[in-house]
């Protein structure tokens, strides 16, 4: 927000002529900013609803995994004691 802030008097000033080319180089290197800046807080929001939509359904995922399907150390115990058995 301050990039684009900083950006509109530049380009003003630079319209009026006062900055001459330091102004082109100025409004160019906000404009820069501003994307980037952009860039960074959309990819922000779009993480913190993504944590908030996707990781209780993960953790939803688990508890049924974990509800309806036996335990792991009996199902490698039960295939050594079948590989040991023959």
């Amino acid at each position: 927000m301050a990039a684009a802030g900083v950006t509109l008097p530049v380009v003003v000033l630079e319209a009026l002529g006062i900055l001459q080319d330091v102004g082109l180089a100025l409004g160019v290197a906000g404009v820069l900013l501003t994307i980037v800046f952009g860039l960074i807080a959309s990819t922000r929001s779009s993480l913190t609803g993504f944590r908030g939509d996707v990781v209780p359904r993960l953790d939803r995922i688990i508890t049924l995994l974990e509800e309806r399907l036996p335990p792991t150390t009996n199902v490698a115990s039960s295939h050594a004691g079948s590989v040991n058995a023959r």
